[in-house]
């Protein structure tokens, strides 16, 4: 079980990687922004505003914009109880479940790393942060649930703030030749990757899809991405076994202001 729950965390892993690396000549942003902000300045007046608000307008967007950075914080795992007020959500797990500890989430990244070690996923993954914020299964009913942070360059930074959810999901896909294929050698079939919608926090998601088999036991995800939170985006996986249960291991989200 432990090393069937390291092959899924390895692809969470390289999904985030696949993401953060895809270049960006390749990506198509949304356009709407830019439409919009090219049809109105022109018509500013130029007798008035030479008067007085000269120097105001030029020093309050450039101070706005740093105070509002939403920096790193770790979620909460206390009594059964998660709460993430940096992605927004939390979730109550009933005696069936159990966190991984401190300890535990720190040595996941190496574990993950001996799986692929010497393979092609090695090498993509090498090059960036990422960092296990939670962990938590559920024997009894075959569940698990995580979610893990990405470090985000400036430059993905900026490329993310112009697309959509499904835009996201949409680019990582397109490398699911290379992730299924990287998967194959850590001992994983994977039969199927997709785009997909479900319902999470009351809203519809866009999100991935995964259903895979390893050492005969039929696997099922979801994977929900958000990487407009700030300098770390996050995944996070829901997966079910034998049989598909994600949808309700996301139903059990609620929203954490």
């Amino acid at each position: 079980m432990k090393k069937i729950v390291v092959m899924l965390m390895t692809l969470t892993l390289l999904l985030c990687a696949c993401d953060e690396k895809t270049p960006a000549s390749e990506l198509t942003p949304n356009t709407e922004p830019t439409t919009a902000a090219t049809t109105e300045p022109v018509t500013t007046p130029t007798a008035e505003p030479t008067t007085e608000p000269t120097t105001e307008p030029t020093t309050a967007p450039t101070t706005e914009p740093a105070s509002e950075e939403n920096s790193l914080s770790f979620g909460r795992m206390e009594g059964g109880i998660y709460s993430n007020s940096y992605a927004g959500f939390g979730c109550q797990l009933n005696a069936n479940w159990s966190f991984y500890g401190a300890q535990e989430l720190q040595e996941l990244p190496e574990l993950v790393n001996g799986a692929v070690e010497g393979s092609d996923m090695a090498d993509l993954m090498e090059n960036y942060t990422q960092i296990f914020d939670m962990q938590a299964e559920n024997v009894n009913d075959l569940l698990s649930m995580n979610v893990v942070y990405v470090k985000l360059g400036i430059q993905e930074r900026l490329m993310y703030a112009v697309m959509t959810e499904e835009q996201i999901v949409d680019e990582t896909l397109k490398l699911k030749d290379m992730m299924i294929q990287a998967y194959a050698q850590a001992g994983m079939e994977v039969t199927a990757m997709e785009k997909a919608k479900v319902t999470f926090l009351g809203e519809e998601h866009f999100a991935i899809r995964t259903l895979a088999n390893t050492q005969g036991i039929t696997v099922y995800m979801l994977q929900i991405i958000d990487y407009n939170l700030g300098s770390y985006g996050m995944t996070l996986t829901a997966t079910s076994y034998l049989e598909d249960k994600t949808q309700n291991v996301l139903d059990m989200f609620y929203t954490v202001e």
